[in-house]
C-alpha cells in the first residue's frame, strides 16, 4: 500500500540519493578516512594485546587455552586413528587365529585300509 504511494517513492528516492552522496562524501574526506583507519588500527592492537593478556593470565592459573584445546582435540583425533588401526589389526589376528582353532577342531580323515 505504502509503496504504491508516488509522494511515498519519490521521497525514499530523494532520502537514498541524498545517502549515497553523502557516503561518497565521506569516503572521500582524507581526514576522516585517516582517523577511521588509525582507530580501526588501534582497535585491532588493542584486540591483540588483550589476548596476549589473557594467554599469559590463563596460563599462570594453569588453565588451558582455546589453542591448547585445539591442540589437544588435533592429538585426541589423532590417537583415535591409530586405534581404530590396532581394532582393526586385532580382530584380524582374532579371525586368523579362530579360523586355525576350527581347522585344528576338526577331526581329520582317517586314511582307509585296503
Amino acid at each position: 500500500m505504502l509503496r504504491d504511494n508516488e509522494v511515498l517513492r519519490k521521497m525514499i528516492a530523494t532520502g537514498e540519493e541524498r545517502m549515497s552522496k553523502l557516503a561518497s562524501q565521506l569516503l572521500q574526506n582524507e581526514t576522516l578516512m585517516g582517523a577511521l583507519q588509525k582507530t580501526v588500527s588501534a582497535a585491532l592492537e588493542a584486540k591483540a594485546t588483550a589476548e596476549r593478556a589473557a594467554q599469559t593470565a590463563l596460563g599462570a592459573m594453569n588453565i588451558p587455552t582455546s589453542g591448547d584445546v585445539k591442540k589437544l582435540e588435533g592429538k585426541i583425533e589423532e590417537l583415535e586413528k591409530v586405534f581404530e588401526g590396532l581394532s582393526a589389526k586385532i580382530a584380524e589376528l582374532q579371525q586368523k587365529k579362530d579360523a586355525q582353532s576350527q581347522a585344528q577342531a576338526q577331526p581329520q580323515p582317517q586314511p582307509q585300509p585296503h
